[in-house]
């Protein structure tokens, strides 16, 4: 969001509307950190540019000299082009020179905001408006700034100063988004329903995740051919899924959350492998700084073809610290108890340990990154040593806008399984190593739905050839968000 107090303001916020609304996602995005997860519906653009006071047009200096004109044609070229961080060194290292100068503080609080600096931010523009008090832009700047802090008295109190102002309604409109930001932020000390509901529509190429070879070698050297149930069998699907969440504050910066989740998941090819899943969590949360730390209780049951296949029971301690406005890191250690009615053989006890990082970087297409990194074991509770297994993977993934209000997402992941014990029947220790890349993605239809088609390939060499397997998934996703 821009606001222009000058006519050469106004070819300004022509050139930068998409910084703009950048900033405005990656705000939102710190008043509910669940934002860099969901979707959220397109921000709207900024408004064109409009007069302000008298006031705020000159300052009264004299000409600006030749190197402060030149120090801030480059900095404005940085901010335009996504390089706010830089704009910002280039800046920060003229502080001595310069600070004072109204159009300097404005260019360095717009370049410290936009690299995730809203303390910076607030002290330059301060000095922009005790300066020039009718410069709206600035004010909605420093707005903005207030708002990263979670000052959020001060932030409305700027936005509401602006919105006194005559204004574009486009212009109105943003400011009204931040105001009800700021509402969403109010309501968190009150018990809050969220949901989603998903439908798909798509198809499968290896529903079963039948073998990839077409011939096996048992333990004394014979060769065998499997039979068809073991290759891959593909079909399409139809699938659906309601979540849930409830959250109620308890003070202090707890909060106590509960949530479930049903999906069902239909394959007409192969009915047998229908699939119907249910999840429930239950546990606390407890925020103090920029740490939030959550600890849950967590059940799922997966049936399969219409019979209980497998449950867990299990728990989920996770911790996250939001860095600045645009980086987030995390850990998380869960464990869980895995039971399979029909073959008890394969029950297990699973424990895994991870790390987590997500960073809002620096352009106009408002890319996202987020990583992750996890180790744990699965142990026979059979104590079958070609049934327990290690594990480590690591995942990373990639978003940011394509135009059109489209969003686009690339995934890789990768995990090595690597088992204890000898294979009875094939005579080897099973090792996979399991890659899978997934594209994709989303543009909201409304401020509550969204469309999201994606692609998915998987593939996982195992030494063990029944578990050596290719598949791949396309699928269109209709999501409806509601509270």
């Amino acid at each position: 969001m821009r606001f222009v107090a000058t006519p050469a303001g106004a070819q300004r916020l022509r050139r930068t509307a998409v910084v703009r609304s950048f900033a405005l996602s990656v705000i939102i995005a710190v008043a509910a950190p669940d934002a860099l997860a969901q979707p959220q519906p397109p921000s709207p653009k900024p408004g064109p540019a409009f007069d302000a006071p008298a006031s705020a047009g000159a300052s009264g200096r004299p000409a600006t000299p030749a190197p402060l004109a030149q120090l801030l044609a480059n900095a404005r070229v940085l901010i335009d082009s996504g390089q706010a961080d830089s704009a910002f060194r280039m800046l920060q290292a003229r502080v001595g020179d310069y600070a004072g100068d109204a159009d300097f503080d404005y260019l360095l609080g717009l370049a410290a905001i936009d690299s995730g600096r809203p303390g910076e931010a607030v002290i330059a523009l301060e000095r922009v408006l005790m300066e020039r008090p009718g410069f709206l832009q600035a004010r909605a700047e420093i707005a903005r700034a207030y708002f990263a802090l979670r000052e959020h008295e001060n932030a409305r109190r700027e936005f509401e100063a602006v919105a006194a102002q005559r204004i574009p309604e486009d212009a109105r409109r943003v400011i009204g988004r931040y105001l009800d930001a700021i509402r969403r932020v109010d309501d968190d000390g009150r018990p809050r329903l969220v949901g989603l509901l998903e439908l798909e529509t798509g198809h499968d190429s290896n529903v079963n995740f039948g073998s990839s070879t077409g011939q096996w070698v048992l333990a004394d050297g014979t060769a065998v051919i499997p039979l068809g149930i073991s290759l891959p069998r593909n079909s399409s699907v139809f699938a659906g899924a309601l979540g849930l969440n409830w959250t109620v504050p308890m003070g202090g910066g707890w909060q106590w959350t509960t949530g479930g989740r049903v999906s069902l998941r239909r394959h007409p090819s192969a009915h047998t492998l229908d699939q119907d899943q249910f999840d429930l969590s239950s546990g606390f949360a407890f925020r103090t700084g920029c740490h939030q730390y959550n600890m849950l209780a967590q059940f799922q049951h997966l049936q399969l073809g219409g019979a209980a296949f497998r449950s867990a029971l299990g728990a989920l301690v996770q911790w996250q610290c939001d860095l600045d406005a645009r980086t987030q890191l995390g850990a998380y250690a869960q464990a869980f108890s895995l039971e399979f009615p029909d073959e008890p053989l394969r029950d297990a006890r699973r424990s895994a340990l991870g790390l987590t990082f997500a960073r809002v970087l620096d352009g106009a297409r408002k890319p996202v990154f987020v990583a992750g990194l996890q180790a744990g074991t699965e142990t026979s509770r059979r104590n079958l040593d070609n049934l327990t297994y290690d594990f480590r993977g690591a995942r990373a993934a990639l978003s940011m806008g394509i135009g059109n209000g489209w969003r686009g997402f690339a995934a890789v992941s990768r995990e090595a399984r690597d088992f204890d014990g000898i294979e009875p029947i094939f005579g080897v220790a099973r090792s996979d190593r399991q890659t899978e890349l997934r594209v994709g993605a989303e543009r909201a239809l409304t401020a509550d739905w969204s469309i999201a088609p994606a692609v998915t390939h998987t593939r996982n060499r195992s030494t063990l050839e029944p578990n050596d397997f290719r598949r791949t998934q396309a699928g269109v996703t209709l999501r409806y968000r509601f509270q």
